[in-house]
């Protein structure tokens, strides 16, 4: 008997599970539709993700742009600090230093440059706010002298290089290139005095220097000139 009930106990206890089953097929439970709602989730997180990426590259521009300003500002102030101490860039205008350096040239001075004889100069015209470029013919305590085209420099010929072709047309034309003077003429004094320089331009003819506005004081002297920097395909060192 008691195993006749037990089977039919274990019948019923089939069929019960039968049922359940059946009827979770009948009705999908809840559990079912979490895959869906995952999904949806997981593209809201993507489009939230790439917005923040966005934001973070946008940000990551402005620093950079920030950064790049802020090295041009910073290089340009030191390249301005540099330019008061050290060197300059200034512009040639005029005929005066033709055919060493021609109206418009860009050329670079060192405002600690050795001052010596035959180097080109930046000086400022005393008495105005203009400057201008000038070579050094004569130096503190030298004696100058031109005479037929000739300079003396303490009664020894130099010759100037770097108007060679210009003095040869001219005296082929029957001219001088460079008027006859002396230190003596110019000044009253057979030297040079300390702390004044004679200058002139290269095109002699037409340069208005020295010989014209007298010695220059060495104070006026902004640099020496060591390289014409533009035009670029003119560069050339002095």
């Amino acid at each position: 008997m008691e195993s006749q009930k037990r089977a039919v106990k274990k019948i019923k206890m089939n069929e019960k599970k039968k049922s359940q089953s059946s009827q979770k097929s009948a009705y999908p439970s809840k559990k079912s539709n979490k895959p869906k709602m995952k999904g949806k989730r997981s593209g809201k997180s993507k489009k939230a993700l790439l917005e923040a990426q966005k934001r973070r590259q946008k940000h990551k521009r402005k620093m950079m742009l920030f950064e790049l300003l802020g090295a041009v500002l910073i290089t340009s102030a030191i390249v301005f600090i540099l330019s008061i101490f050290l060197f300059a860039l200034p512009k040639v205008e005029g005929y005066s230093m033709v055919p060493t350096l021609r109206d418009g040239d860009r050329v670079y001075v060192n405002k600690r440059g050795k001052l010596k004889n035959f180097e080109l100069v930046y000086v400022k015209i005393p008495g105005t706010k203009e400057k201008e470029i000038r070579r050094i013919i004569g130096m503190p305590g030298q004696k100058i002298t031109f005479k037929n085209d000739q300079l003396q420099i303490d009664g020894q010929d130099k010759e100037e290089k770097f108007i060679f072709d210009e003095q040869q047309k001219s005296q082929e034309n029957g001219r001088l290139y460079t008027d006859d003077f002396s230190t003596f003429t110019l000044t009253g004094k057979s030297d040079i005095p300390e702390g004044k320089y004679l200058l002139m331009g290269d095109n002699r003819p037409y340069s208005v220097d020295s010989r014209n506005r007298g010695l220059v004081d060495q104070k006026d002297i902004i640099g020496v000139v060591e390289m014409r920097v533009l035009p670029l395909h003119l560069l050339q060192s002095f």
